[in-house]
């Protein structure tokens, strides 16, 4: 049976913290009727697997024009939502309004030591920056039972076992956020151990996110279907900090420029000697650097100069090979203190 009540709570975020209960972070949010909403966000599963998979489009507004512009429309508080987007529902699917690739997702920890794929990583800058910026919060998710705030704020379909009641499309839960200079940016989660192939029922089909990713096979798991191959394609640039707070070599608040890497090979990947270049030949050398699966590592650039008016960056291997690179333009540079992502726009 789908969730009960599943809709959108517009409201604007007052607080973060990421570590506020265990298993879930929680976001403090006010709307028309109280300040002290709360919304809370899994950072772990209950399954034997307890990681989560993680996107983030950091310019939302271009992928879909036609749907932040209705939510725009949208008063602040709660909005139920039933039916399909043929039906009119602003309701999220992740596997059918194609917002992203199942497979530019993230494999993430909640506990892992360390800056490499804790989730709280990924989450802490953007819900912080929203909160310092009083952005316009959407929450997709179920309410509480008294109204106070939001849960299911992740993937509801593609469940089995004791969640399997809980399967249903058009009813994926999510963080949509609407920042003062006019740009959009949607965070969605999902648990590794659910599939990324449902029925019209939100029925799980085939292999698990974790299969998908390189996370390996979980118990229990059928061999129905021929999977789809692993997104096992070696180290890339996921994001860069180009535009710190203050110059660029002196950050007045928070890290200089930084350059992520991850590993979205199926082995570790030791990048002793490798280098990270800039458009103009500037480059940085990695000493005792190496990535485990689905890790990633900030690693600061001093001395690669990365322009504020668009750039390239490459990242080439111990023997001088490239191995991958990205551009970002003047627009995406202009954030200051936010990091342009590669991997998922």
């Amino acid at each position: 049976m789908p969730l009960k009540g599943y809709g959108i709570w517009k409201g604007t975020p007052t607080k973060w913290d990421g570590t506020a209960k265990p298993g879930h972070g929680h976001i403090t949010f006010s709307d028309t009727t109280s300040t002290r909403l709360d919304a809370a966000v899994n950072i772990e599963s209950k399954s034997s697997d307890s990681r989560l998979v993680y996107w983030v489009i950091r310019d939302l507004q271009p992928v879909s024009v036609t749907f932040t512009h209705s939510l725009q429309a949208l008063r602040r508080g709660f909005h139920p939502q039933k039916g399909t987007l043929e039906t009119g529902s602003l309701g999220l699917d992740f596997l059918r309004l194609n917002l992203f690739r199942p497979q530019d997702g993230i494999l993430l920890s909640h506990n892992t030591p360390g800056t490499s794929h804790n989730i709280l990583d990924y989450l802490n800058p953007i819900l912080n920056q929203a909160v310092v910026q009083k952005a316009d919060i959407y929450l997709f998710g179920e309410p509480y039972n008294d109204k106070t705030g939001i849960h299911d704020i992740h993937m509801n379909q593609g469940n089995s076992g004791q969640w399997k009641k809980d399967n249903g499309i058009f009813q994926d839960g999510g963080i949509i956020l609407a920042f003062p200079d006019g740009h959009w940016e949607g965070i969605f989660l999902a648990f590794a151990v659910q599939t990324y192939k449902t029925d019209e029922q939100g029925m799980p089909v085939g292999d698990t996110f974790a299969k998908l990713l390189g996370g390996g096979k979980q118990p229990g798991e059928g061999d129905e279907e021929e999977p789809e191959p692993i997104v096992g394609d070696g180290i890339k640039i996921e994001a860069a900090l180009v535009n710190p707070h203050g110059p660029d070599q002196q950050p007045t608040r928070g890290d200089g420029e930084t350059v992520y890497l991850l590993n979205r090979s199926v082995t570790t990947v030791d990048l002793e000697g490798w280098r990270i270049e800039n458009g103009s030949g500037q480059s940085h050398v990695l000493k005792g650097v190496s990535l485990a699966v689905q890790s990633k590592k900030g690693v600061a650039v001093p001395g690669v100069a990365l322009g504020n008016k668009g750039g390239v960056i490459s990242l080439k291997d111990n023997g001088g090979k490239l191995v991958h690179q990205v551009k970002y333009s003047r627009d995406q540079a202009q954030r200051e203190g936010a990091l342009v992502y590669f991997l998922q726009k």
